[in-house]
């Protein structure tokens, strides 16, 4: 079974390579030639400081960080408006606006009424919220309660594909599963993102009758459990729609709680197994289930406050009779975090490249397919979304709300903080191994002399966290691109390294502001890159499919 699992891995890995190095073998002859002049002159008009100016101007403090609901997001959306009205971008909400309002429900949990009590009776220990335990606001009332025996579930997957399954004949029914997050490092890097996923492992557990969940992290330490308590006061949201109907969130799981990893091995006392083995088999990639010896009882108590905000969608209309009828969509978010705790003397996390990066190259590429002298024959939808910090809620928001028949959406390509601190030499495509939207990203890449890579950090599971994967999970084929790690042969830092340091000293913190030492040209670099994808997209007669046996597109696909 496992063995089968690894031979699946090394042969995704073979796959990359002859990716890689089919894509470098590309030429212009890739690009059909009567699009080439069109594209040379295309990227004559890409303006790296154009780049600059709208990065400048988007992670500026007078935009306070850009959090919905605040001033700073409403003057951040006021001035993408006035971008698209600039461009003569055709308004994408009921023929008439480019907003499409969109209304979140933050849920924080009232410490004074929520608790996680372990054992009954003399033997019960009432933990401390925040110190032993955090918890998952309820959406659906004030408090949810339940007491249950707990099963440990291994991750809390089931993926047949991969012949592997942690209930296997576990009867959960009525009872609390307890899982590590993550999933197996054996499983194939975006199937792993897939099964790491908390809703996919939330629906199996619903699926199979859990009536609450406890997550474990074996990997966790002290400094990554004081980050989750920080997060955790600040909520988390929901969208609901126009009627006020919620966003699915698992009502059935009356209380959802995370586990300090200090106190992980004590749910296992007197159950026969031991707990460095059970870390071990799962960092192996072996299922288990079994189950505790130890009820749990817990509570959440939840406040629930509306917060007003919205996406943004400016249109390109195709200029084929039949096409046009069908929409690429560009999509990056504008949201951040707003004004915040202090780091090094400074409170306002300005998201400069995470993400107004990724928005001034979204304005760059609509401003470029704008200077064709002939649209494409496919339209082009621009959507400038928010709430992607909080759980991708405005993607997932407009494609569960399109603007146009959903059917009719053929491509989606996101950016997100694609990592351009020095020179742009290969690319990291994720999702192009999944769909024919691999054609295109091969002729673009070649065009332009890019390498193309495999996903280097795969227990990050970047693959499910920005924008394209709401549109994954409708069944459209999506693109992510990020930078790879070469560079030039004047640059003696290890990018590998830098990248790496710079998730860690400066993602989601104050300093990702406009002092960082952005090479602008790379931007422009990725301009270029997915105005290209996507035009050969606009331009193919065929709508971009899915693989034969795809894992993601059999999952959801329609």
């Amino acid at each position: 079974m496992h063995s089968k699992t690894r031979r699946q891995s090394t042969a995704l890995l073979l796959g990359l390579a002859f990716f890689s190095i089919q894509a470098c073998a590309q030429s212009t002859a890739a690009i059909p030639a009567d699009l080439q002049p069109e594209v040379a002159a295309a990227f004559d008009r890409i303006s790296a400081d154009s780049i600059h100016t709208a990065m400048s101007i988007l992670a500026s403090d007078g935009f306070e960080g850009r959090q919905p609901g605040t001033r700073g997001f409403t003057l951040a959306s006021a001035y993408v408006q006035e971008k698209f009205k600039a461009m003569g971008l055709v308004p994408g909400v009921n023929g008439g606006s480019y907003i499409q309002p969109v209304l979140f429900k933050k849920g924080t949990v009232a410490v004074s009424g929520s608790s996680l009590t372990l054992g009954e009776g003399a033997a019960a220990e009432t933990l401390v919220y925040g110190k032993d335990f955090l918890l998952h606001p309820y959406y659906y009332g004030t408090a949810s309660a339940v007491t249950a025996a707990l099963v440990f579930v291994g991750y809390g997957i089931y993926a047949p594909e991969l012949h592997y399954d942690d209930y296997a004949n576990t009867d959960v029914k009525g009872r609390i599963v307890v899982y590590f997050d993550q999933a197996p490092a054996i499983f194939p890097s975006n199937e792993r993102a897939y099964f790491s996923s908390a809703a996919t492992k939330f629906a199996e557990a619903v699926k199979r009758g859990a009536v609450g969940v406890i997550t474990l992290s074996p990997a966790g330490n002290a400094a990554a459990w004081d980050a989750g308590v920080k997060r955790a006061g600040q909520g988390t949201y929901r969208w609901a729609d126009a009627n006020g109907q919620l966003q699915p969130d698992f009502p059935e799981l009356k209380v959802i709680a995370a586990l300090n990893p200090a106190l992980s091995e004590k749910l296992f006392a007197g159950t026969g197994h031991d707990w460095q083995t059970i870390v071990g088999k799962a960092k192996a990639g072996e299922p288990q289930s079994f189950q505790l010896l130890v009820k749990a009882t817990m509570q959440v108590t939840t406040v629930l406050t509306d917060v007003h905000t919205s996406n943004l969608v400016g249109v390109i209309p195709g200029s084929d009779p039949v096409l046009k009828k069908q929409y690429i969509v560009y999509t990056a978010h504008l949201d951040h975090f707003g004004i915040g705790s202090p780091v090094k003397g400074d409170s306002i996390y300005n998201g400069a490249h995470d993400n107004a990066s990724g928005v001034a190259l979204v304005l760059e590429i609509a401003r470029t397919f704008r200077s064709l002298p002939k649209a494409p024959k496919r339209s082009v939808i621009i959507t400038i979304v928010t709430g992607e910090e909080y759980g991708l809620l405005g993607s997932d928001y407009f494609i569960n709300h399109p603007t146009v028949p959903q059917k009719d959406i053929v491509a989606n390509m996101s950016l997100d903080m694609p990592f351009f601190f020095h020179p742009v030499l290969d690319i990291v495509p994720y999702g192009a191994l999944h769909s024919s939207l691999s054609r295109q990203v091969e002729a673009a890449a070649g065009y332009l002399g890019l390498g193309i890579g495999p996903d280097p950090f795969p227990e990050q599971v970047v693959f499910i966290r920005s924008d394209h994967y709401s549109f994954i999970r409708k069944g459209i084929p999506s693109l992510f691109i990020k930078s790879g790690f070469k560079t030039v042969a004047a640059d003696t830092v290890d990018r590998s390294h830098s990248d790496v340091d710079w998730r860690r000293t400066t993602y989601h913190t104050p300093q990702d502001d406009m002092s960082q030492a952005f090479d602008f040209n790379a931007g422009a670099t990725h301009v270029k890159l997915n105005f290209l994808i996507g035009l050969l997209v606009c331009e193919d007669p065929s709508r971009p499919s899915w693989n034969k046996g795809d894992f993601f597109g059999g999952r959801f696909a329609k």
